[in-house]
């Protein structure tokens, strides 16, 4: 894909169809039950967990540094993207109208000021290389191999964070994330993210080379001294044939309403855990 296709457009926007994305798919596979109450009877929220405004103001002060770095080659100062999190984490705060969760030893204040000293470690680290798109949607298909030929009916969605290109045309899917650790080397090579997002490179001609795509995660760590760090991972075609085998078997497990609850560390925060263990 040269830079004229994927150039980003304010008039580019995902058609209304039959969708599927890594959230869900992540989803079901932590929680077949949560999948339900989320995606398909539509449950109310019982409560929400701070990660979720805190995270939503993280990345809209992180997209608003690279659409003014892409479009007026400016970095803009430190307190006007303070200013960006912190209004967007009010805002999400006050419109929310179920009990917000937090974890042992977190509040409103402990958590705004973490964002902050995030904010001021990401302003002075990051720079991007050459900036090719921000928020940019991708619609993808995959194969049906269960049913033998074609197509399935369900598109691979998602929207990439990032998509930088280095001074030789080859690019990189960058994605934004917050953790309270680093990213162990097991967990990078089976992260089905970025193999999501490798697949969906492929599909559109972003190869990095014929036979792999690059994802880059920017961690933003919500340690003791909070740090930046950048992991590289790469895909290969087989990790997209495993992907292709997941995506197909979910579909048919959702299908078939297969939705059996999986307890577990993932039961803390849940959003449905009363209605849960109520059925």
């Amino acid at each position: 894909m040269t830079l004229s296709v994927v150039k980003q457009t304010k008039e580019r926007k995902i058609e209304p169809h039959l969708h599927f994305s890594y959230s869900q798919l992540s989803t079901y596979l932590i929680c077949p039950m949560k999948y339900a109450h989320q995606y398909v009877w539509a449950t109310p929220w019982e409560t929400k967990p701070v990660a979720l405004p805190f995270g939503k103001a993280i990345h809209k002060a992180v997209e608003m540094f690279y659409k003014k770095l892409k479009a007026e080659e400016e970095i803009i100062s430190v307190d006007e993207l303070i200013a960006t999190f912190e209004a967007v984490f009010t805002t999400e705060i006050d419109k929310t109208d179920i009990e917000i969760t937090f974890k042992n030893g977190e509040d409103l204040k402990s958590i705004r000021q973490q964002g902050i000293e995030l904010i001021k470690i990401f302003h002075s680290q990051a720079r991007p290389q050459k900036i090719v798109a921000v928020e940019f949607p991708f619609s993808v298909k995959a194969p049906d191999i269960i049913n033998g030929g074609g197509d399935l009916p369900v598109r691979l969605e998602g929207v990439f964070d990032l998509v930088e290109s280095d001074s030789e045309g080859n690019y990189a899917v960058v994605e934004l994330k917050t953790s309270g650790q680093r990213f162990s080397s097991l967990r990078l090579e089976h992260d089905l993210q970025a193999t999501v997002y490798s697949y969906a490179m492929a599909k559109m001609k972003v190869a990095t080379s014929e036979n792999s795509c690059l994802v880059r995660y920017d961690v933003l760590l919500k340690t003791k001294k909070p740090e930046f760090v950048q992991y590289f991972v790469s895909r290969t075609e087989l990790d997209h044939q495993r992907l292709v085998h997941l995506i197909n078997h979910v579909l048919k497990a959702i299908e078939n309403r297969i939705f059996y609850r999986q307890t577990g560390w993932q039961c803390g925060d849940c959003q449905f855990k009363k209605a849960c263990f109520s059925s």
